[in-house]
């Protein structure tokens, strides 16, 4: 199982050749309950900030990569979080849902896959990493670079994503188990409207600078 300590949220190093490496101790970009009626829209405004600060946003295309097994109901985040993008209608590139998992033993392979999609569309990919984490359970967070798989249980795994997004689940391991199904599915849902609504102003290209970009409370 995929694991990330919510704790070390903003302490993992570098994210690629044109970003800078986030500081150590560096807080959340973003931090909220996925009760509050405000999260998606923040979720997708906290995202889209980081979005415009690279140096040419508009040679890069968002990727999805969403974590976790579907064999524990707290791991499955990732997956359900994918599973509602397709069930909303996202066109754009996603990896990973219920049907085709992101996990620890093929997520070598996967993370290329999620690269080789925006190579075809001729854009420089800039993975946005989704996964379940140990801690603050209701608790989604965004976080400056890649998140660091497995650090939890001592597993070396591949860093993944320039910004990651994790959702607590529970205040210890063991207990990702036994995760309410009712709180993945509803931290799943919130977390994929948020990446839809970024995306959207993405695709219509308010992220790069057209004014109706304050309609959209991305600004």
């Amino acid at each position: 199982m995929v694991q990330y300590e919510i704790a070390k949220t903003g302490r993992e190093g570098p994210v690629s050749r044109d970003l800078p490496r986030p500081a150590a101790g560096v807080p959340p970009l973003l931090d909220v309950h996925f009760e509050d009626p405000t999260a998606p829209e923040r979720l997708a405004a906290a995202i889209a900030r980081q979005f415009r600060a690279l140096p040419h946003p508009e040679r890069h295309l968002p990727v999805f990569f969403l974590v976790g097994a579907t064999s524990s109901t707290g791991d499955s985040l990732g997956p359900f979080t994918g599973w509602f993008l397709r069930r909303k209608g996202f066109r754009g590139e996603h990896v990973g849902d219920l049907a085709d998992p992101v996990h620890a033993t093929n997520l070598r392979e996967r993370l290329a896959e999620a690269r080789a999609r925006a190579l075809r569309r001729e854009r420089l990919p800039y993975i946005i990493a989704v996964d379940a984490a140990v801690g603050r359970p209701g608790r989604i967070t965004v976080n400056r670079g890649p998140l660091r798989p497995g650090a939890a249980m001592g597993k070396a795994l591949p860093q993944v994503g320039h910004l990651h997004i994790m959702g607590g689940m529970a205040n210890f391991p063991f207990m990702i188990w036994f995760t309410d199904l009712d709180q993945t599915v509803g931290m799943a849902e919130v977390i994929a409207d948020g990446l839809l609504a970024f995306w959207a102003a993405y695709e219509s290209g308010e992220l790069f600078g057209r004014p109706s970009v304050a309609r959209t409370g991305l600004a």
